[in-house]
């Protein structure tokens, strides 16, 4: 039973070795992201969130 469980064992061990997942380093690797310019909101959007923003400090106010 013992060497069934060391044969099992070591060939879990050995079986995960052999595949790389990750994918091979290359020298053109930027650090550096391009992040994409939000959209300003229009007035009626800022109009709306004073609203809840007036509306949430009124209420932990009492």
């Amino acid at each position: 039973m013992k060497r069934i469980i060391y044969i099992l064992s070591a060939a879990a061990l050995l079986a995960g070795c052999s595949y790389d997942e990750l994918p091979p380093k290359t020298d053109d690797i930027t650090t550096s992201y391009v992040l994409p310019k939000g959209e300003e909101p229009s007035d009626e959007e800022k109009a709306f969130v004073a609203a809840a923003i007036a509306e949430y400090e009124a209420s932990i106010k009492k």
